[in-house]
């Protein structure tokens, strides 16, 4: 048997054979890895349970028409191992309102699309709906659009309740 000196029982983990300090590192990263997915999985869980509830799950997707609105009702969770999913509130004249909620905060981003026969806008807005892209033309469709941007944010904050 090999007598170890002092410096060599500082080192620890290097008097390891290679084999082993190996092992030890996969076992160390896959270890991490799996922290990491039940902290994903749990986190989007919590964060989307109200929005489930709201859209239900139906052919493998959360996509709801509501009759009665006209409005086409969607939720997008994160993809896997991503903490950005967005809900959405569309009409059929063309006009989206995308969400974003922040997976940490009471925090939300929105976007409008916007169709005409011509040409599409996608547009960042505040939650006073206001244009935040500083872009004046982009200020001005917002505005030509305001009323119907307005019932779909209402439409949305029935529907999902926390945004």
């Amino acid at each position: 048997m090999k007598n170890i000196t002092e410096q060599e029982k500082r080192k620890g983990y290097w008097i390891m054979s290679k084999k082993k300090r190996l092992i030890v590192t996969l076992v160390i990263l896959a270890v991490m890895f799996c922290v990491y997915n039940i902290f994903w999985f749990i986190s989007v869980q919590y964060r989307y349970r109200t929005y489930y509830e709201a859209v239900p799950k139906e052919h493998g997707a959360r996509i709801l028409f509501d009759e009665k609105d006209q409005l086409t009702y969607n939720v997008k969770t994160p993809d896997y191992l991503h903490f950005t999913g967005n809900l959405g509130v569309s009409d059929k004249k063309g006009l989206s309102l995308i969400i974003w909620p922040s997976l940490f905060e009471n925090k939300f981003t929105y976007g409008i699309i916007i169709r005409d026969k011509t040409e599409a806008y996608e547009i960042y807005i505040n939650d006073k709906l206001e244009s935040v892209t500083g872009n004046p033309g982009d200020k001005e469709i917002v505005e030509k659009y305001n009323k119907d941007i307005k019932n779909l944010y209402e439409k949305a904050k029935e529907k999902f309740k926390k945004i």
